[in-house]
């Protein structure tokens, strides 16, 4: 019972995690980019297209490698560290591939 108690109350403590999952302490990239319906990565895993992100990509504070990529353009990456709540906005050119 102490135990669980104990669980309950280390719980209580951590960051409040609101919409979406993003916390308090999580840092906030905004993106623009010439083509925006590229499809934004961070840290290699898909995250959405571009278009879709509104309100940008919460990350946790660290480093971390911001890629936009288009079939018809050549990819562009930036990677950065951003501290604990931290915003930072971010403008990607993409080269379109010619034929």
């Amino acid at each position: 019972m102490r135990a669980a108690l104990l669980m309950l109350a280390l719980a209580a403590c951590g960051p409040k995690v609101g919409p979406n999952g993003v916390t308090a302490d999580d840092a906030i990239i905004k993106l623009k980019s010439n083509v925006r319906d590229a499809q934004v990565y961070v840290d290699g895993r898909f995250v959405a297209p571009l278009n879709a992100l509104r309100g940008g990509v919460a990350v946790t504070p660290g480093m971390h490698r911001l890629e936009l990529r288009h079939e018809d353009y050549f990819s562009a990456y930036i990677e950065m560290t951003l501290g604990r709540a931290e915003r930072k906005s971010i403008a990607m050119e993409l080269a379109p591939i010619l034929p």
